[in-house]
């Protein structure tokens, strides 16, 4: 029974320590703006498709629904 709560103990330990270090990984985390969060989306580019046959089986399942 020692041994279980040894064990219990151990554990106890070890996720107060990932808690607090959980904390402290997370406050450094760059804010979303660092990634672009907030930058314009690029024109969308209205062409043909870059495969033609992809084009033509999407054309096929377009006319079959």
């Amino acid at each position: 029974m020692d041994t279980l709560r040894a064990l219990s103990a151990r554990l106890e330990e070890a996720s107060a320590t990932l808690a607090a270090l959980s904390r402290t990984v997370t406050a450094s985390d760059p804010a979303q703006v660092a990634f672009g969060a907030d930058a314009p989306r690029p024109p969308r580019r209205d062409r043909p498709c870059p495969a033609p046959a992809v084009g033509a089986a999407t054309d096929d399942r377009a006319r079959e629904a």
